[in-house]
């Protein structure tokens, strides 16, 4: 799972995909599109202009960084004054283990631009959260930064390439959600974990690095900020997780799933591997990473090659079970069955020794 803010009101993204398919893809589109806004965010745009600022210079692209946050990276050099990108900078590096989407729930907590309050509806729960509450100063540091470089004209000069984006992503979103929908066999909308979810809202964010995303529940709303991608899609592995959520921390399985403890505990020896906190977690971003990959094989060779190959670089990675549900993932298709009808019968082929073995040689082959 992309990284969530871990409280009980900022949990697993809490929009339950959940029934069998009874209606065209149309239907399954229509669905998306009543729940599912995508909006530019002023609180999110601001909040990464500190960032980016302060020192925030990560990049999955080698190409580089999206154009616009270039240019409003170039912009805030020149408008910020040297005092304020001095305090940001301090800040930054202070709360240099603080993750961008904890910076973003904290900002999220506020009323946003121009006064960035901390809302006393969220603030004192999130608050309890030491990752969270130590950003309190972030507050006064958004109000000062869109006050003090006028973020409203830098956000101007730029907001006819979030618009363009936008509407392309849009299309993008309703196009792979419903796909996710019907390769899981749900058709519906709506919660799971005790969240009132009533709206979605994706926030395309073009001052992140590509591809990178993650989601939180604030308000009875799940955010999902997505940086830029190089080709314009969408990956909906939040949403995969909403569909597979309440499968994986379903009490019924835990028998089923002890027998992968082994492999749950091997991945917590990898360095950098994430969403380990707990088996049923781990079990969950395997999973969905199958998921968000097999969901796109239509079976012409080329295709499916190339998004095996995706998967296995992943596998490698650390996620040590992602190939196992890879696999039977390709006989879910076969049954007909919905994916959570299904789930149990893939527990139970799990064999232990092979998927340790073949791990080790896949590790093997990528060090030759």
């Amino acid at each position: 799972m992309a990284p969530l803010a871990r409280l009980n009101i900022v949990s697993i993204v809490s929009i339950i995909l959940s029934g069998s398919i009874t209606h065209a893809d149309s239907s399954l589109q229509a669905s998306v599109e009543r729940r599912i806004t995508v909006n530019e965010n002023k609180t999110v745009f601001t909040l990464f202009c500190m960032l980016n600022l302060g020192g925030y210079d990560e990049e999955n692209n080698p190409a580089g960084m999206h154009p616009v946050r270039v240019r409003v990276r170039q912009q805030l050099t020149r408008e910020v004054p040297p005092d304020l990108a001095k305090r940001i900078g301090d800040f930054y590096r202070l709360h240099k283990g603080a993750t961008p989407e904890q910076y973003s729930v904290v900002a999220m907590s506020t009323s946003g631009p121009p006064d960035f309050q901390f809302t006393s509806a969220e603030w004192p729960e999130v608050r309890k959260d030491a990752s969270f509450g130590s950003l309190e100063g972030l507050s006064t540091l958004l109000r000062e930064l869109y006050a003090g470089a006028h973020i409203e004209n830098i956000y101007a000069g730029v907001e006819s390439d979030y618009r363009e984006y936008i509407e392309a992503y849009r299309a993008a979103i309703v196009t792979q959600v419903s796909k996710v929908m019907a390769f899981c066999k749900v058709s519906t909308l709506g919660n799971v974990a005790g969240e009132n979810v009533q709206r979605t809202v994706v926030i395309p964010n073009l001052l992140e690095s590509f591809d990178r995303s993650f989601g939180f529940v604030l308000s009875n709303t799940l955010d999902s900020v997505d940086g830029p991608h190089e080709k314009i899609g969408f990956n909906p592995h939040e949403f995969v997780h909403s569909i597979t959520s309440s499968i994986s921390y379903d009490p019924q399985y835990k028998t089923l799933q002890e027998p992968a403890g082994p492999l749950y505990d091997l991945a917590k020896t990898i360095p950098d591997i994430g969403d380990v906190e707990s088996l049923q977690n781990f079990l969950d971003e395997n999973l969905v990473r199958a998921i968000s990959l097999k969901y796109r094989d239509n079976g012409e060779p080329a295709r499916s090659l190339h998004l095996h190959e995706m998967m296995m670089q992943e596998y490698r990675s650390g996620y040590v079970l992602e190939r196992f549900f890879y696999d039977q993932l390709a006989e879910y298709e076969k049954s007909g069955l919905p994916l959570a009808a299904y789930y149990p019968t893939m527990l139970k082929r799990l064999d232990l020794k092979y998927e340790l073995e073949r791990w080790k040689q896949a590790g093997k082959l990528t060090s030759k």
